[in-house]
């Protein structure tokens, strides 16, 4: 029987990439660390093959490819919950035919020395149960669930087709996590461990570049006491991984052809062994000033043997910088957000890695407090926090879990604005953030600031995105907040750059010196933005309540 230990591994955090895959689980260390498959493989191609008896998957999938191109599929996660009409089958290069089976895409393949069909679903339903399998030849005991990652930009029909997909593999999916939500979660559960299980309460805002085989996403989330809230997110289909490889596919093409007068340009045999290679030298640019490309019997028997320096290939690769630095610009301004209130930037995907876009990124943010964070494997980092959420889920029994974790993640509603109040000098005092995840309740007390004061006057105010504030205090719990502080409610405040939320008077106040009255007042925020706000003199029990929707 497996010990506690091993049964609490066995819930896996797994990503299925359009290109590439992880599996990880939290070691006996507390870390996550994601594991090899049979081929020693840590990102496994997200591919599957029909080879005359056989049934092949990821990396062994891989190596069909150049012989046997027509019988495997690629690019297929996208597809998945989706209709026939709705998948661009131009995206697939050189490997087996997407048809169309009773509305849904599906691909056309020889097998056993017939032509069958099989579906995406069915396609992704193997090709889950070899990352299952996989998996459960590495722990050594069945799996018994997993979290499983999502694309923020999959829409419910694909969540949906993709977590059926998993559990008809034989995996329990306990709960379904955005990619970016995993990969802020990650990098939050490391430093919790770190610093021995504490409770780390630091709000901040986060910005998640995702670079991706096939497409960038630029997330912008809220972090704010342990709850995560994403804001928004920016997708691009037309630029990723594969587009710097398409960059030295085509200068290695013109160099064979410059020294050879032979034009690969149209053979696809060619172009797959050279775009196999070329992925190892953009991996090993990263990390060195050159780097070679070779390949065996690129065409006609010819080998081809070649070479690229860093500052060429960024040269080439100009704009592509551009065009994310671009997609982080929309992303800002989307969310109403300028550069300096982003307090940390994580990067995700292998592409993340080039160094010349981590500078182009260190520029971006130079006057901000941002850090750009890439402790982890870009590539990996996602299905570690899966491996995070799974191991918290460990915690609880099967029936908790039924009860309790639903397995979908929404996003969550929250504050557009900052809700505060105007100190006699003006200042905006933030009672309430931007970007508050929603419900929220807060508690603050005020005093007196003349003796013998019968009224006082309370507005809150609503700030405009990105006001220069002055906090209040930092915030310990997001439902039940209780703070202090000094400011004048006597007089109305005069205009400023704010707009009035609600006003309150409290009347007939006994007689009391300055400080020695105390409001308290409560402002609770519902998931629908309706905002009750309750003052309420200690001494005297007076109070005045007052209900009102926010429109933001």
């Amino acid at each position: 029987m497996p010990s506690a230990t091993d049964s609490k591994k066995s819930i896996i955090g797994l990503r299925i990439g359009q290109s590439y895959s992880s599996i990880a689980i939290i070691n006996k260390d507390g870390r996550a660390d994601c594991i090899a498959n049979e081929d020693g493989e840590r990102q496994i191609p997200t591919l599957v093959a029909f080879a005359g008896e056989e049934e092949l998957a990821g990396t062994q999938a891989k190596t069909q490819l150049l012989s046997n191109s027509k019988n495997t599929v690629s690019q297929f996660r996208n597809f998945i919950g989706k209709s026939f009409v709705e998948c661009n089958s131009s995206i697939i290069k050189g490997t087996a035919k997407l048809v169309d089976k009773d509305g849904v895409p599906a691909y056309s393949v020889e097998f056993k020395n017939k032509e069958l069909i099989f579906t995406v679903q069915e396609i992704t339903v193997k090709y889950i149960t070899s990352l299952r399998e996989s998996a459960e030849n590495f722990l050594g005991h069945p799996v018994a669930g997993t979290v499983l990652a999502i694309p923020t930009y999959f829409t419910e029909s694909q969540r949906l087709a993709l977590k059926d997909a998993t559990e008809k593999a034989g995996l329990r999916v306990l709960q379904l996590i955005n990619e970016p939500t995993a990969a802020a979660l990650a990098y939050e559960s490391d430093q919790k461990s770190v610093e021995s299980n504490s409770v780390l309460q630091n709000d901040k805002i986060v910005l998640i570049l995702d670079l991706g085989s096939d497409s960038l996403d630029v997330t912008i989330m809220s972090i704010r006491s342990g709850m995560f809230t994403i804001l928004g997110t920016t997708h691009d289909p037309d630029v990723g991984g594969a587009s710097f490889d398409d960059l030295l596919v085509n200068h290695f093409t013109n160099e064979f052809k410059r020294k050879t007068q032979i034009d690969i340009s149209l053979n696809k045999r060619a172009l797959v062994k050279l775009r196999n290679a070329v992925e190892i030298t953009k991996k090993t640019l990263s990390s060195s000033s050159t780097s070679p490309c070779s390949v065996e019997s690129l065409a006609d028997g010819i080998d081809f043997h070649g070479s690229i320096n860093r500052t060429r290939f960024e040269i080439m690769s100009n704009k592509l910088f551009t065009r994310i630095l671009d997609v982080i610009s929309i992303a800002l301004k989307e969310n109403n957000l300028d550069s300096q209130l982003i307090d940390e930037v994580i990067l995700v995907g292998g592409a993340s890695r080039i160094p010349k876009l981590q500078s182009k990124l260190q520029d971006t943010f130079k006057n901000t407090a941002a850090v750009i964070r890439q402790d982890f494997e870009p590539d990996e980092v996602v299905a570690y926090g899966c491996a995070f959420q799974g191991d918290l889920i460990s915690a609880l029994d099967d029936q908790m879990i039924a009860d309790s974790i639903d397995p979908s993640i929404t996003l969550v509603p929250h504050l557009l604005k900052p809700i505060g109040v105007l100190t006699s000098e003006k200042e905006f005092v933030v009672m309430i953030p931007e970007n508050t995840p929603l419900p929220t309740r807060r508690i603050f007390h005020f005093s007196n600031m003349i003796d013998d004061q019968k009224n006082i006057y309370i507005a809150i105010w609503e700030g405009a995105h990105n006001i220069a504030s002055k906090p209040l205090l930092q915030t310990t719990n997001n439902l039940d907040n209780d703070s202090n502080i000094n400011v004048s409610l006597q007089e109305k405040p005069l205009p400023s750059p704010v707009t009035l939320l609600a006003e309150l008077v409290l009347t007939d106040l006994p007689e009391k010196k300055m400080n020695e009255l105390k409001v308290e007042i409560t402002i609770e925020v519902d998931i629908n933005q309706k905002c009750i706000i309750l003052a309420k003199e200690l001494l005297s029990n007076k109070l005045v309540e007052l209900e009102i929707q926010i429109t933001q």
